[in-house]
């Protein structure tokens, strides 16, 4: 059954309910300055997961020429965009 779902849907669907988790343990576990929570090392920790996805859909997006994998890597490139507008303002 998740198989069959688009390479898109599974994108937006992991970055929607990995924030989620990220933002309901940042209420849970309060973190500081000096501190950070589990929220925020959730978050720091996306970093290094969308990068590693990515050249995991670079190297499928060679490998069989889908456009799936590369409107999955212009979805990815527009969340991390509005990530970084939402942390600016």
């Amino acid at each position: 059954m998740i198989s069959r779902i688009r390479y898109e849907f599974k994108l937006i669907l992991f970055f929607i309910i990995y924030l989620t988790l990220a933002f309901i343990f940042t209420k849970i576990d309060q973190s500081g300055l000096c501190t950070p929570g589990i929220g925020a090392m959730l978050f720091l920790l996306l970093i290094p997961i969308s990068v590693i996805y990515s050249v995991i859909l670079i190297f499928k997006l060679y490998k069989t020429e889908n456009t799936e994998y590369l409107n999955s890597l212009y979805i990815l490139a527009g969340v991390w965009l509005i990530i970084f507008t939402l942390i600016k303002i």
